[in-house]
Protein backbone atom coordinates (compact mmCIF):
# COMPACT_ATOMS: atom_id res chain seq x y z
CA UNK A 1 0.00 0.00 0.00
CA UNK A 2 1.22 3.00 -0.58
CA UNK A 3 1.27 5.61 1.65
CA UNK A 4 1.93 9.64 1.90
CA UNK A 5 3.74 10.63 4.23
CA UNK A 6 3.96 15.13 4.34
CA UNK A 7 6.43 16.83 6.62
CA UNK A 8 6.31 20.32 6.71
CA UNK A 9 8.29 22.80 8.63
CA UNK A 10 6.60 26.55 9.18
CA UNK A 11 10.42 28.73 10.34
CA UNK A 12 7.93 31.69 11.50
CA UNK A 13 4.95 32.53 13.17
CA UNK A 14 4.58 36.00 11.84
CA UNK A 15 2.62 36.91 8.25
CA UNK A 16 5.30 36.64 6.05
CA UNK A 17 4.94 37.95 2.57
CA UNK A 18 7.38 35.32 0.90
CA UNK A 19 7.20 31.27 0.99
CA UNK A 20 9.94 29.12 -0.26
CA UNK A 21 9.57 25.12 -0.73
CA UNK A 22 12.14 22.78 -0.75
CA UNK A 23 10.32 19.29 -1.79
CA UNK A 24 12.58 15.70 -1.86
CA UNK A 25 10.06 13.14 -3.20
CA UNK A 26 10.93 9.53 -4.51
CA UNK A 27 9.60 8.58 -7.44
CA UNK A 28 10.47 4.74 -8.91
CA UNK A 29 14.24 4.62 -8.39
CA UNK A 30 14.53 8.24 -8.91
CA UNK A 31 14.63 11.37 -6.64
CA UNK A 32 12.08 14.55 -7.38
CA UNK A 33 13.49 17.73 -6.42
CA UNK A 34 11.50 21.00 -6.44
CA UNK A 35 11.88 24.62 -5.37
CA UNK A 36 9.38 26.93 -5.12
CA UNK A 37 8.47 30.61 -4.17
CA UNK A 38 5.09 32.20 -4.18
CA UNK A 39 3.70 35.32 -2.28
CA UNK A 40 0.67 37.41 -2.24
CA UNK A 41 2.21 40.83 -3.49
CA UNK A 42 5.35 40.81 -6.25
CA UNK A 43 9.18 40.53 -4.11
CA UNK A 44 12.16 40.17 -5.57
CA UNK A 45 13.98 37.43 -4.25
CA UNK A 46 17.64 35.72 -4.61
CA UNK A 47 18.37 31.67 -4.14
CA UNK A 48 21.28 29.71 -4.31
CA UNK A 49 20.94 26.12 -4.02
CA UNK A 50 23.23 23.16 -3.36
CA UNK A 51 22.82 20.01 -3.72
CA UNK A 52 25.22 17.20 -2.80
CA UNK A 53 24.96 13.44 -3.78
CA UNK A 54 26.59 10.61 -1.49
CA UNK A 55 26.93 6.91 -2.45
CA UNK A 56 29.38 4.18 -3.61
CA UNK A 57 30.65 6.11 -6.44
CA UNK A 58 31.68 8.58 -4.38
CA UNK A 59 30.04 12.29 -3.79
CA UNK A 60 28.85 14.81 -6.33
CA UNK A 61 28.00 18.65 -5.51
CA UNK A 62 25.75 20.98 -7.78
CA UNK A 63 24.79 24.50 -7.42
CA UNK A 64 22.22 26.31 -8.75
CA UNK A 65 21.42 30.35 -8.19
CA UNK A 66 18.94 33.20 -9.68
CA UNK A 67 17.00 35.86 -9.23
CA UNK A 68 13.10 36.25 -9.38
CA UNK A 69 10.05 38.47 -8.47
CA UNK A 70 7.46 36.10 -6.74
CA UNK A 71 3.94 36.49 -6.84
CA UNK A 72 0.60 35.02 -6.37
CA UNK A 73 1.14 31.77 -8.68
CA UNK A 74 3.81 29.53 -7.15
CA UNK A 75 7.52 30.07 -9.48
CA UNK A 76 9.50 26.75 -9.19
CA UNK A 77 12.53 28.02 -10.78
CA UNK A 78 14.21 23.98 -10.30
CA UNK A 79 11.60 20.93 -11.18
CA UNK A 80 14.35 18.08 -11.41
CA UNK A 81 14.84 14.21 -11.01
CA UNK A 82 17.92 12.76 -9.45
CA UNK A 83 19.13 9.26 -10.17
CA UNK A 84 18.93 6.47 -6.84
CA UNK A 85 21.44 3.99 -6.33
CA UNK A 86 21.06 1.62 -2.88
CA UNK A 87 22.74 3.84 -0.60
CA UNK A 88 22.49 7.32 -1.54
CA UNK A 89 22.19 10.52 0.41
CA UNK A 90 21.32 13.32 -1.18
CA UNK A 91 21.15 16.83 1.20
CA UNK A 92 19.62 20.17 -0.27
CA UNK A 93 20.58 23.38 1.21
CA UNK A 94 18.73 26.76 0.08
CA UNK A 95 20.44 30.25 1.28
CA UNK A 96 17.86 33.04 -0.30
CA UNK A 97 16.88 36.50 0.58
CA UNK A 98 13.94 38.40 0.30
CA UNK A 99 14.15 42.50 -0.88
CA UNK A 100 17.61 42.27 -0.01
CA UNK A 101 17.36 40.57 3.77
CA UNK A 102 18.58 36.73 4.14
CA UNK A 103 15.91 34.19 5.11
CA UNK A 104 16.58 31.16 7.24
CA UNK A 105 18.40 29.01 5.73
CA UNK A 106 16.39 25.50 4.55
CA UNK A 107 18.09 21.84 4.90
CA UNK A 108 16.56 18.57 3.28
CA UNK A 109 17.73 15.63 3.24
CA UNK A 110 16.60 12.19 1.67
CA UNK A 111 16.48 9.49 3.13
CA UNK A 112 15.40 11.23 6.66
CA UNK A 113 12.96 11.45 9.21
CA UNK A 114 11.81 14.72 8.89
CA UNK A 115 12.89 17.70 7.29
CA UNK A 116 15.70 19.98 9.20
CA UNK A 117 16.99 23.41 8.62
CA UNK A 118 20.27 24.69 10.34
CA UNK A 119 19.46 27.63 12.11
CA UNK A 120 16.09 26.07 13.78
CA UNK A 121 17.23 22.82 14.77
CA UNK A 122 13.63 20.73 16.21
CA UNK A 123 13.64 18.42 19.61
CA UNK A 124 14.19 15.06 18.96
CA UNK A 125 10.48 13.42 19.07
CA UNK A 126 9.13 11.17 21.50
CA UNK A 127 9.34 7.02 20.11
CA UNK A 128 5.06 7.74 20.18
CA UNK A 129 5.86 10.87 17.38
CA UNK A 130 8.65 9.44 15.18
CA UNK A 131 7.42 9.22 11.64
CA UNK A 132 7.67 6.56 9.40
CA UNK A 133 10.19 6.41 7.12
CA UNK A 134 8.74 8.77 4.26
CA UNK A 135 7.08 8.77 1.27
CA UNK A 136 7.92 12.40 0.40
CA UNK A 137 9.76 15.00 2.20
CA UNK A 138 8.64 18.64 2.00
CA UNK A 139 10.58 21.17 3.87
CA UNK A 140 8.00 25.21 3.72
CA UNK A 141 9.32 28.38 4.71
CA UNK A 142 8.33 32.35 5.34
CA UNK A 143 10.42 34.98 4.93
CA UNK A 144 11.51 36.72 8.20
CA UNK A 145 9.83 40.45 6.53
CA UNK A 146 6.22 42.01 8.60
Amino acid sequence: MFALTLATLMLTTTAAPVEAQLELRPDDDRLRLRLCFSSPEPHPLVYHLEVRTSGRAGTSRSRQSGKLISGPVAQCPLNNRIGLSDGSQIEATLTWSVDGEEQTPLHQAYPATQPTSPASPQPAPSPLEQPRAPDELFVSADSHLR
